[in-house]
């Protein structure tokens, strides 16, 4: 990819990799394992056998070890579209920085075209493990509004139709990616925590700073994904209250219908007996008034309620 010539201040584009000379540093990026094979970098550099399997295979989990001569990281890159994590395997020496992915990744050339940019950029191997982590730490911002921006929406629809079953799935589903998403974060964030300490064998006096200024960018994307299992939780309450307000809602417009029709009904069954003497029920009026007493006491009911608002 690029080679630093620190005589000139300078990048130089390079196909194959090649051991810099002193002072020199070198960046290389493989979208394979594949293109790394047939680059011959493993014949190259003598690799601990334990940095070498770290290298060429993939971890399940961001990590950093440290060997004799080398530093090997695995770290994941998150992709705005799926959410789908990618495995990066960074292979750290005194004098360049290998990265091998698992396919290709966006931020590739744009690394390519700020190191041709601005050279000073991989002057130190810390540098350019420092600007290649900054991507890794954007592209979890960038997860992190996505994310925002999505509860959001699932926040609304709520309210639109609390009834609708999908949001309980959603809600589940999303606590369920949520969990998994949350340890690859705290797992970088650990990694990004290393990085900028002293002890750190591949950082100099002032790449501390700059790793102790990602992490404090980081410590967002912790705060974010904690905040969102509250905002999932919060959703799936409100949900709820939302259908209990529904549910008490109708049973309340059950319960004024029926006391409505009480007195009513008690009219009815009062003149519905079969006593032989009953007045009322040979009146020639008796029918009319009956009828009216029984739309009078409705509407009273009916106005004692609105006045109470209870309707």
């Amino acid at each position: 990819m690029l080679k630093y010539v620190k005589a000139t201040n300078k990048t130089e584009r390079i196909e194959h990799f090649e051991i810099p000379e002193q002072n020199n540093t070198l960046w290389m990026f493989y979208s394979s394992a594949k293109e790394m094979m047939s680059d011959g970098i493993l014949q190259q550099i003598q690799l601990h056998p334990l940095a070498r399997a770290a290298f060429t295979s993939f971890s399940e989990h961001p990590q950093i070890n440290v060997y004799a001569n080398h530093a090997v990281v695995s770290t994941f890159y998150l992709e705005t579209e799926c959410l789908e994590p990618v495995r990066i395997n960074l292979l750290i020496g005194d004098s360049y920085l290998i990265a091998l992915s698992e396919r290709e990744i966006p931020f590739r050339e744009r690394l390519v075209k700020d190191f041709s940019e601005n050279p000073e950029h991989m002057e130190h191997v810390s540098y350019m493990l420092y600007y290649f982590m900054k991507d890794i730490v954007n592209s979890y911002l960038e997860v992190v509004d996505q994310l925002s921006n999505e509860f959001l929406m699932l926040e609304k629809s709520v309210f639109i139709d609390p009834q609708k079953r999908e949001i309980g799935r959603d809600v589940y589903r999303w606590k369920s990616r949520l969990h998994k998403l949350r340890q690859y974060v705290e797992a970088e964030e650990s990694i990004i925590q290393k990085m900028g300490h002293d002890d750190f064998e591949y950082a100099n006096e002032e790449s501390g700073f700059y790793f102790k200024d990602l992490l404090s960018s980081f410590s967002r994307v912790t705060a974010a994904f904690d905040s969102f299992k509250e905002n999932l939780q919060g959703i799936l309450d409100l949900q709820m209250s939302l259908k209990s307000d529904h549910m008490n809602t109708i049973m309340k417009t059950l319960t004024l219908v029926s006391a409505v029709f009480i007195p009513l009904t008690f009219l009815a069954g009062l003149y519905g007996m079969n006593f032989e003497y009953m007045p009322e029920l040979k009146w020639h009026y008796g029918y009319f008034s009956m009828l009216i007493l029984c739309i009078v006491m409705a509407v009273l009911i009916i106005g004692y309620f609105k006045i109470k608002k209870w309707w």
